[in-house]
């Protein structure tokens, strides 16, 4: 995981309110071992993307990921079935939040209560919470290459690098990646620095505020 300009390495594990790692590549504070590392949810908005490298295929967790690829790349008919409800959903979810923000800017014209004191400011968060609640759920552009080789433009603090995997699914938060080649030398900061996750396949959430979907690519 990429924390700003620092790496922190462990085995993840996720919560309603933040990311525990265990078995950090941080040893130890003040003298005293270190078991986790804990990230709060307000500083996941500092995290650039999450890496977690593919088991080797010869083992029986390195077969599951081979089969999860291989059902994403070509999904069964009950998969494609669950994801189109799962889009109907959104496409209402998605309805209902723009039809409740359309009513909160009218009340905010054409009634006395958009006619007080500070009244302007007042709907602007009501809309804005709104907005945090009930983020765009469905993106068609995004949709329509799920499954497929897909290239995203991500930015470094010196460059934009183009970085090429399939796409498993995404948020309005994250895009999530399966196989995804590096195009830049990553070191592993647990290993030697002769061990590059550019040698190994691995899957990739990317935070979208730094990075796009930028191409399709050919299978």
């Amino acid at each position: 995981m990429q924390l700003g300009q620092n790496w922190v390495c462990g085995t993840m594990e996720v919560f309603v309110q933040g990311i525990e790692l265990r078995n950090s590549n941080q040893k130890e504070w003040g003298g005293t071992p270190i078991h986790s590392h804990i990230i709060h949810a307000e500083e996941l908005g500092k995290v650039s993307f999450i890496i977690r490298r593919a088991p080797p295929l010869d083992t029986k967790l390195g077969q599951v990921w081979q089969k999860d690829r291989k059902r994403l790349v070509d999904p069964p008919l009950q998969d494609r079935l669950k994801r189109s409800v799962l889009n109907s959903f959104n496409m209402l979810r998605d309805s209902f939040g723009q039809a409740m923000k359309a009513i909160i800017g009218s009340m905010s014209k054409d009634t006395r209560l958009g006619k007080a004191k500070d009244a302007d400011k007042r709907f602007g968060e009501m809309q804005g919470n709104l907005t945090n609640m009930i983020p765009n759920a469905w993106e068609p552009i995004l949709e329509k290459y799920l499954g497929n080789p897909i290239a995203v433009e991500r930015r470094t603090e010196s460059e934009l690098v183009l970085e090429s995997g399939i796409l498993e699914d995404y948020s309005s938060k994250y895009l999530l990646l399966r196989d995804v080649k590096f195009s830049l030398k990553i070191t592993d900061p647990r290993e030697d620095e002769s061990s590059s996750l550019d040698d190994h396949a691995c899957d990739v959430l990317y935070a979208r505020d730094d990075t796009v979907f930028r191409f399709s690519l050919s299978q």
